[in-house]
């Protein structure tokens, strides 16, 4: 099993399920963290700002603003000219108090929406978190107990819990898994795996055979404890698997998004008017208009990035890490037999 492990990891970057997919473009929470990413993270502020006002021209989140951003700016030139053309329906705009009164309320929306968003995010970056305690914890009990009955079962339920976690990869990123099985099962287990119905996911399948390798005369032969914790175990990477299936299945309610969307847009849409009713400046307008947009509109991008928690969530190092875990578990085992003889 070990040997074959090897070969995974030779074959990562290789294949899309064995690579890191960092969709945006500086991938700073789509990799796992380390000191020296602190480090870089936590300088003083003067160096802190200075490198975000620096790469501000190659931002994804600016980049994926500017487009709105330059749409109200061209509306409020056309909203200029024309009210320059006709000087009286100046007279007729002058309402920025009252248009002042809707930041209370969109500021509210956009925080709610961002919050929401953002514990969506966590909640999703908890889940993986868990399942590697889980697959770690359950092949130790494995290695601990279910060893001594039958090895052969154990280092098959050693390979699924290795490849557990990137069939999670694979079904939330639609990678194919092929490879990986092929690689790292029996060949009878592999045709099993790939003969499944397509209703019926590779993690949910392969919690169901761990399940049924334990249940195969063999839970009678373990302690009662160490059969419960490794059900328990099971049990949790089910729920766990549920839990992340319904962030996927549902979002932040629509309607919460698009309203708004709508009341962003009429914000921003008549603030050069009343700006221009209170006999501001041309380029006054087009300066705050560009400003409120961008920071409106970045804030709601931002919402509506994270809400979808699975393109950030750095997926491919936390199997690499569960993969790692296990594999330490059976190197500890083999370790301790060579030392035995």
């Amino acid at each position: 099993m070990l040997q074959d492990l090897s070969i995974l990891d030779e074959c990562q970057g290789q294949i899309p399920l064995l690579s890191p997919t960092n969709w945006k473009r500086d991938g700073s929470y789509t990799k796992s963290w380390t000191k020296k990413d602190w480090e870089h993270h936590q300088v003083n502020s003067f160096q802190r700002y200075s490198r975000h006002l620096i790469k501000w021209i190659i931002s994804p989140t600016a980049r994926s603003v500017l487009p709105a951003v330059a749409m109200f700016l061209g509306w409020s030139v056309l909203v200029v000219h024309v009210m320059q053309q006709y000087p009286h329906l100046t007279k007729k705009a002058s309402f920025l108090s009252g248009l002042s009164s809707f930041t209370a309320p969109l500021s509210l929306l956009l925080a709610l929406k961002t919050n929401r968003a953002l514990n969506r995010l966590l909640e999703a970056r908890s889940m993986w978190g868990k399942m590697i305690s889980n697959t770690k914890s359950l092949a130790q009990l494995v290695t601990i107990y279910v060893w001594n009955k039958d090895s052969d079962r154990a280092i098959l339920m050693g390979r699924y819990l290795s490849l557990y976690l990137w069939f999670m990869k694979g079904y939330f990123r639609q990678e194919d898994a092929t490879p990986i099985i092929t690689t790292l099962l029996p060949p009878e287990e592999a045709a099993w795996l790939l003969n499944l119905p397509s209703d019926m996911p590779l993690p949910t399948a392969t919690v169901w055979r761990l399940r049924q390798l334990m249940a195969g005369g063999l839970i009678e032969k373990l302690p009662r404890t160490a059969s419960h914790a490794m059900e328990d175990r099971l049990w949790h990477l089910e729920s766990i698997f549920g839990t992340l299936k319904r962030i996927m299945g549902s979002p932040i309610p629509p309607t919460y998004t698009r309203h708004t969307s709508r009341v962003l847009c009429l914000f921003l849409g008549l603030l050069p008017v009343a700006l221009m009713g209170n006999k501001t400046e041309p380029t006054t307008i087009y300066i705050m208009v560009s400003l409120l947009a961008y920071i409106f509109v970045g804030i709601d991008e931002i919402g509506v990035e994270i809400e979808h928690p699975f393109p950030l969530i750095p997926m491919f190092y936390l199997a690499r890490a569960a993969q790692t875990n296990v594999q330490n578990q059976y190197r500890a085992l083999q370790l301790q037999q060579s030392r035995r003889l």
